[in-house]
């Protein structure tokens, strides 16, 4: 496999180094909330343009901020990181591990799965040039739909929203890894194409089939709502 899994490992350093599969991207909480239930935990941001996401995470993982991951791959926070979350990014990591910290939740899990979520602001050469592909890749850094190699997609749908918010939903095995990685993902842009949304979530094709409930739920509850002007 080719550079692959980009965003997920390695973004945070700079606003657009690397994010899920061996990283996570560099972003900063506007608002975030978790309310624990009976079952499930909710986790809700309202993004500057008015957009908000929800999604639920299943009972017992630990659930990591943009502070906290930022701090594990950086250090202490710099006049960089302090200006991304001014403007308003966002990120958060999730694992089941077992002793999982905000270090060991950055990345594609192994046998316990890891996921990310987050929201940010795009530049305005990336709004020009934003298409399917470039939603596909925001989170492994590779198009897999496109790659020559590495990936076996599993399935694949494009969705729009009432209100102009339209992304992508996939599931794909990544080949190039020994052993290999399942990965799920949600992307999204607003109708404006100011920001976009993303979730992934993903472990060794073992442990994506022993856990399969948890992270189908994770993905399908995650939703986008834009918010009436």
């Amino acid at each position: 496999m080719s550079s692959g899994l980009g965003r997920i490992g390695g973004r945070l350093r700079s606003p657009r180094a690397g994010l899920v599969a061996i990283g996570v991207a560099a972003l900063g909480l506007l608002l975030s909330g978790c309310q624990f239930g009976a079952s499930y935990q909710y986790v809700s941001h309202r993004s500057p343009d008015g957009v908000d996401l929800y999604f639920k995470v299943p009972p017992k993982w630990s659930i990591f901020n943009t502070n906290q991951v930022l701090e594990a791959q950086n250090g202490k926070l710099g006049p960089t990181q302090l200006k991304q979350i001014a403007s308003g990014e966002w990120i958060e990591t999730m694992s089941n591990r077992p002793g999982v910290t905000a270090k060991t939740s950055i990345g594609i899990g192994k046998r316990y799965p890891t996921a990310v979520v987050e929201t940010r602001e795009l530049g305005g050469t990336e709004r020009d040039s934003l298409n399917f592909s470039a939603m596909r890749s925001e989170l492994l850094g590779t198009d897999p739909l496109t790659a020559s190699s590495g990936f076996e997609v599993l399935n694949y749908s494009e969705f729009a929203m009432p209100g102009g918010i339209h992304g992508i939903k996939m599931v794909v095995n990544i080949t190039g890894t020994t052993p290999v990685l399942t990965f799920g993902q949600v992307t999204a842009v607003d109708a404006n194409t100011n920001f976009i949304f993303a979730v992934g979530v993903g472990c060794q094709a073992s442990c994506w089939g022993a856990n399969a409930g948890a992270v189908t739920s994770l993905l399908k509850s995650w939703t986008l709502k834009e918010q009436a002007p």
